[in-house]
Order: C-alpha cells, then structure tokens, then sequence
C-alpha cells in the first residue's frame, strides 16, 4: 500500500458504533457536512462538532464504508473521486481514470486494510440489452485497472442523467459492492472479480417511468443480510436478499423460482396505519398526515428493528417491533426543496465510539446546526 492510501485507512481498522452523516446543500453549491451518532442501547442521539466541516465548492457524497467516505466533486475533466477518512480529516483525490463516457454506478470497498473504488459505465451493447465495463481502483497499487464483465447486460437502456438526491446510496457487504440500477440489484464480488444481476421485489416493466418518481429506496445490512428497503403508495417495505440456506427453509412452505426471486419479505408498514397511530406526531411536525413520497427510507441498523427514515425538515425512527415512532433530528429548508438535505448512514471507528462514550448524548429530539460556522475542507 502506498503512503498516501496507508493514512487514509489509519485508525479505521476496527469499526465500533453507528450513526448517520447528513449533507446539508445549499443553492451556490456549497454544503455542509454534520456527523450525528447514535446509541446502540438507548438510541439517543448526538451531533459530533470534531467531524462536522463544510465545503465552498460542489461536492457529493457517493458512499461510505466502514468510517470512510466516497466523494465527488467537479473538475476540469468531469468527476473527480475522493476517499475521505472524517477522523483524522485526510482526503485522497484518485488519479484520473481512463471513462470517457458517463460513469452510471460508483462505489467503495474497505476492509479495514486497504481500499478498492469501482466506476461502472455503460459498454457494449447487444440489441436492447446494455453491456457493463468497470475501472477499479486499488490503494495496494495506487492504480486503476479495467473489468469487464462476461454475458452480464442490464436489461433496460442505462440512465444518462440521474438526480442525485434520489440515487440509492450502494452498500459494501460480505465482500461485495451492491447497487441498485433499472430495477435490479447489481452485485460485484470484490476480490473474485464477479458480477451478479438479481430483479429487485419492486422490479417493473415500466421502471424508467417509475424511477422518476419521488420514492425513495435504501440498501442497508441487518443480522448478515442485505437488506432493500423502498417507498411506495402503499407504504415501507423491506426485503432481504436470501442466501441458500433461506432459499432451502422458504422453498419448504412455498413454490417460487429460486432462481429468478432472490427476496423475502421481512416487514411492512402501510402508511395508513402510520397516519391513524401517530396523529399526534405528524401535528407535532406541522404535517396533517404522512404522504407516500414524504417517507425516505434512509438506514436500518443492525438490531434490524429500527428504521430510520426522513420527512420533510426531519428524521424519525420506527421501531417495528414496539410500533413506537420518535423524533430524531429536525433542519430547515427552503420553500419545498427538502430535498436539499440528505442523510446516509456511517459506521464509526471504535476511537471515536470510545471518545463518545463519555460525553452524553441528548435524549430528545437534535436541531442540525445548519448555517453555524464550521470548518471548512477544499477538495
């Protein structure tokens, strides 16, 4: 591993607790970064200041891994892409990839040692079908090297343009990036080298047309599954992707095709219900009822109990065993871009649950300090 990488991953070896990363964007540009953390056993929650920083220039938040951030910002031969460690402030901007088309799938691999950033852009295609290439970088190597993926085709055209604040944030687990892309769920096998297209539960015909919409969806880890979680008129569902030894229990008291359906079902909530339980709290928000594509999934942790999702100017969390819905955090936006604020879930290093450990962390609801004056980070 190089210098340069070897600081990035310093001190990220061992991961302790969780907790969520919001990005604040405002109408120049610019954002602000502010780190919350959360209590595994109480779930009380806290803004930490030492990680907290903003940016003057555009900057993007693709993903993170185990403490350490993916970002994007602007340069003058099209994306650049930092890995960011937040604890001890390093950033390594990657060299220039060799992409000269539109990068559709990014993300980050860490496994406590050393990293890996994969690019995934439309290749080749045949008919209707589109072909996938991949640049992987390396910090063993400090170097990209290109991928290209056997008899694997996305089934529908890929997107030439996709809003940011309504991309699913890609989750690195059990060796493997997972993104999901025109209804199915793209899995690459880092060190193996494979890929894997599985239909997502929600797959339609029609998903161009339905991936416009303002629903939103989130990948995240609970009990060692994957699990997918998404919004629909109806209300929050979330699936978990199977392995064998699932597909051998479920296949004893139901005939699907385990080749085709990878999915069981392991909750759902109907916004209806949600509405007549929780009158009260939804006044307390200034919002007379729960609109579908008012709900954001954004994390569920590893109790797989609670589901964090977020409402215009706040965050909630629903306990689906308890059936208790509380205030989390609250932030102001303008007019009706609540969009502007976005929250991914983070996993912190055992140095900074231990610093955490002896401060208190607020049981209540977090205002997010957004306009304070923070620190700033050019990147």
């Amino acid at each position: 591993m190089d210098q340069n990488s070897s600081r990035i991953v310093a001190g990220e070896s061992n991961t302790g607790g969780y907790g969520l990363v919001c990005q604040y964007q405002f109408e120049d540009g610019s954002s602000q970064f502010i780190f919350l953390q959360i209590s595994d056993k109480s779930g009380a929650i806290g803004i930490n200041p030492s990680l907290s920083f903003c940016t003057e220039n555009y900057l993007q938040v693709i993903s993170s891994c185990k403490g350490l951030l993916l970002l994007s910002s602007i340069g003058e031969l099209g994306l650049k892409y930092h890995v960011f460690n937040p604890m001890s402030k390093y950033v390594l901007t990657l060299p220039q990839h060799s992409i000269t088309g539109h990068v559709i799938r990014s993300g980050l691999a860490f496994d406590g040692n050393h990293y890996q950033v994969v690019l995934a852009h439309a290749a080749d295609t045949e008919g209707d079908f589109v072909g996938l290439e991949m640049e992987i970088f390396s910090s063993d190597t400090g170097k990209w090297r290109r991928f290209h993926p056997k008899n694997l085709f996305l089934p529908i055209p890929a997107p030439d343009f996709e809003f940011p604040e309504l991309k699913t944030h890609p989750l690195f687990f059990n060796g493997a990036i997972h993104w999901e892309i025109g209804g199915h769920l793209l899995v690459y096998q880092v060190e193996d080298d494979h890929c894997e297209l599985i239909e997502l539960p929600n797959f339609s015909e029609d998903w161009c047309w339905q991936s416009a919409l303002a629903y939103k969806r989130c990948l995240s880890e609970s009990q060692g599954r994957a699990n997918y979680t998404y919004t629909d008129f109806e209300g929050v569902h979330t699936w978990i992707l199977l392995s064998e030894y699932d597909h051998d229990y479920y296949s004893n008291y139901s005939i699907y095709d385990r080749k085709k359906f990878r999915w069981g079902l392991a909750r759902s909530v109907n916004h209806q219900d949600l509405n007549l339980k929780h009158q009260e709290t939804y006044f307390h928000l200034g919002q007379r009822k729960w609109e579908p594509y008012d709900a954001s999934p954004i994390a569920v942790f590893e109790d797989s109990e609670t589901l964090y999702l977020q409402l215009p100017g706040t965050v909630v969390s629903y306990n689906t065993r308890t059936d208790v819905l509380e205030q989390v955090c609250t932030y102001s936006f303008p007019g009706e871009n609540f969009n502007c604020c976005s929250f991914l879930p983070l996993t912190y290093g055992r140095q900074i649950e231990g610093e955490s450990a002896s401060e208190s962390l607020e049981v209540g609801v977090v205002d997010l300090p957004i306009k304070e004056r923070l620190r700033t980070l050019a990147f």
